[in-house]
């Protein structure tokens, strides 16, 4: 489009989407999924990845405990394993910012324990400060049984709070499906 026909329509107004979507929209890859992956599970032998259909029983068990109902049965959980044993669990997530999604992994130790958060695509253009060690790193250790909500457990970051809360939201709700899935 040339410069002169781009200005009068942005001045008419019905450029407005045109910028929005060109301009405006910015997308940000900080990790591929395969290197996610190796990033969560560095000394697996084995990564594979296992889809689950969840029953009723578990829809309604994970809706108990996130307060919310999940919008798709269809999860998908990688697993780690080395030598037959199961070295933890892994999900790629998208959870709603301000207007767009975000992507990130959420590493799952064997015995149900956040062992690391991972910002992989931010679409945003504000609040890809969630892809900071000090952010991220508030999230190890933490388990299901932890509010994992800004301003309690977690400190959020200033000008990032949709952001902050995405990240935490998508933590929960990784933890809960993983124990409901695999603890026995």
């Amino acid at each position: 489009m040339q410069r002169r026909h781009f200005v009068t329509r942005l001045i008419q107004g019905t450029g407005t989407a045109f910028l929005s979507s060109t301009l405006l929209a910015q997308q940000r890859v900080y990790l591929s999924e395969p290197l996610a992956l190796k990033m969560v599970f560095p000394h697996s032998e084995s990564v594979t990845a296992e889809d689950h259909n969840l029953t009723a029983e578990q829809e309604e068990s994970i809706a108990l405990k996130l307060r919310y109902r999940l919008a798709s049965k269809n999860q998908r959980v990688w697993r780690g394993e080395t030598t037959g044993r199961t070295d933890g669990y892994a999900m790629v997530l998208n959870e709603i910012g301000k207007e767009q999604y975000i992507t990130f992994i959420v590493g799952i130790t064997a015995d149900f324990h956040v062992q690391r958060v991972a910002l992989m695509v931010f679409r945003e253009n504000r609040g890809w400060e969630v892809e900071d060690a000090r952010f991220t790193n508030q999230f190890r250790g933490k388990t299901s049984a932890d509010r994992l909500t800004v301003g309690t457990d977690i400190n959020g970051i200033t000008g990032a709070t949709l952001s902050s809360q995405a990240l935490c939201r998508g933590t929960k709700k990784a933890l809960v499906i993983c124990e409901t899935l695999y603890r026995q």
